[in-house]
Parts: structure tokens; sequence; C-alpha cells
């Protein structure tokens, strides 16, 4: 629209240029064509105009009364919220049976339920399961020294 409105405005202005430049007088051709364009510039700004018009009071009923339609957004947010949190708490509840079948499985076969992570440290396979600490410690030790020792030579 505006683009439409601009491009005859100007072509009106250059050919009002034209005619004013010509000392005798511009001939009949020019003048028509200026005539034409003069309808055509008055036709594209009556409707640039409606459009503007239009345009600016969608954007006043937009600013003036924009809460009417933020409150039902609004809604709907916290509807979907809700709905979520309420489909979150039952999967977190079933969670729960789901962990308590786990330790009766692992109490049947004997299964730490905190992982086999410690038994496989190098350290830890070299002794008997049932090794006491001090015993982890001191391989700890040694391991130290023989670190030691290979860095020294």
């Amino acid at each position: 629209m505006r683009q439409v409105y601009a491009h005859y405005t100007d072509k009106v202005q250059g050919l009002i240029d034209k005619v004013g430049k010509k000392k005798k007088g511009a001939s009949s051709s020019l003048q028509d064509k200026l005539e034409r364009n003069r309808l055509k510039l008055s036709g594209a700004e009556e409707a640039h105009n409606e459009f503007g018009t239009v345009l600016l009071a969608f954007m006043e009923e937009v600013t003036l009364r924009y809460f009417k339609d933020f409150i039902a957004l609004l809604h709907m947010i916290i509807q979907l919220s809700i709905n979520h949190s309420a489909d979150v708490a039952s999967v977190m509840k079933n969670f729960e049976e789901t962990d308590a079948g786990l330790q009766r499985l692992c109490a049947e076969h004997g299964i730490s339920i905190a992982g086999r992570l410690e038994e496989l440290r190098p350290e830890a396979r070299k002794l008997d399961k049932q090794a006491p600490m001090e015993e982890l410690i001191i391989l700890g030790e040694e391991k130290k020294e023989e670190d030691n020792s290979s860095v020294e030579s």
C-alpha cells in the first residue's frame, strides 16, 4: 500500500516538474499522462489512508484492551502447568514402586543397591571381598610407594 502511494507521488511530482520546465506549455500527451497519474495517485492515497485508519483502530484495540486476551492466554498457561505437574507426580509415584521392587530384587540376589564400582577398582580386586578396611589402606600405601620408587628411578 505504502509503496504504491510513494510510487505515484514520485511519478506525479516528476511529471509536474517536466511540465514546469517546458516554457511554451506541455504537450497534450504529457498533460493527459499527468492527469491519469493524478487520478491513480488519488486512488492510492485513498486506499493508503483507509488502510492506515483500519490499522490505527486495530493497534488501538490491541493496546487499550490487551489484557482481555492476555488473561485467556495466562489461564491456558496455568492449566498446562497444572496438567504437566499432575502427570509428573503420577510418574514419580510409579518410580517409588519401581525403586522398592529394585531394592527387593537386590536383597533376594545379594546385590548391593549402591552398585559394584568399589568392587571393580584394581586394589579391591586383589583382596578378598570380606577384607577389612585396614588391608585396603595398606594396599593403597604400597601402591603409592611403588609409584614413588618408579618416579625416582
